[in-house]
């Protein structure tokens, strides 16, 4: 297993913390995908149930038994991805990962409004009082298929409620992924607005090992997976792989180490643009 590892989050942050410049996240559903995620190097299980969605919860069992399966230094993750326009019941579902122990909690937002968002994730950051389990604030870079909040706002929507974390992800899996609707350069700005503000920056989306010079140039501190950690790349019936895990995770260590250049498909577009 990997060497103990944490975030450096806003809350509680008392001084420089040595962390890893990206972690690796990958979405599983239960226990045994978690363990080929975490036999391959992965640093944070991201429990969802693609069953009910795309970015669909899972149940509180199956959660506690990932929880239960490793040390406090593997991160497990708990997705409420599409959040309804109910504090309540969302503040509930919170507070619920909260009890089980998840490392942190993500609440995404499709068909909503800035303040509906905004106050949903106040009542949710209430409902982790006493808790070790971080907020996330989460929105979709295509959101604007479905009537949501748009991604250029969630390092705000993150702020004002407090949240410990900010991501980007998608909804749509049709062969799309994030860069499909946010540019790097956008992207890069938002990452580093994010850790401006010392709250911890995750990018998702359908993301492939093509993607990863760009993300490390990016430089979010998290990078989550599905898809290209699945047998065959299928990231609904396919499982997830311990073999294509590690490999991931040796191919971003290369480009992380400066082994891989990730700047040099970028020079020549740089070059022709110098006066």
């Amino acid at each position: 297993m990997n060497e103990p590892v944490d975030f450096n989050w806003r809350d509680g942050f008392s001084g420089p913390v040595l962390v890893p410049s990206m972690m690796l996240m990958v979405s599983v559903q239960n226990l045994a995908e978690a363990m080929e995620s975490v036999s391959g190097g992965a640093d944070i299980v991201d429990v969802k149930n693609l069953k009910e969605m795309v970015v669909g919860s899972n149940f509180p069992p199956v959660i506690r038994e990932v929880r239960q399966a490793f040390p406090k230094h593997i991160h497990v993750s708990v997705t409420l991805g599409v959040a309804p326009n109910q504090a309540g019941t969302v503040s509930l579902a919170v507070y619920g990962a909260g009890a089980l122990g998840a490392t942190s909690v993500k609440v995404g937002f499709v068909e909503s409004d800035y303040p509906t968002a905004l106050r949903i994730l106040q009542e949710s950051r209430r409902a982790l009082e006493g808790f070790d389990t971080k907020l996330i604030a989460a929105t979709f870079a295509d959101s604007h298929l479905y009537g949501g909040i748009d991604p250029k706002l969630v390092v705000k929507l993150a702020k004002e409620s407090r949240s410990d974390g900010m991501l980007i992800d998608t909804l749509v899996k049709d062969g799309r992924n994030l860069f499909d609707f946010l540019d790097e350069p956008t992207l890069k700005g938002l990452v580093d607005e994010g850790k401006e503000f010392g709250m911890s920056t995750a990018l998702s989306g359908a993301l492939q090992i093509s993607n990863l010079n760009t993300l490390v140039r990016i430089n979010p501190d998290i990078v989550g997976v599905r898809g290209a950690v699945c047998m065959h790349g299928d990231r609904e019936s396919g499982a997830v792989a311990a073999s294509a895990v590690s490999h991931l995770r040796e191919e971003l260590r290369h480009r992380l180490s400066g082994k891989i250049d990730v700047y040099a498909e970028a020079r020549p577009a740089l070059t022709t643009m110098t006066p």
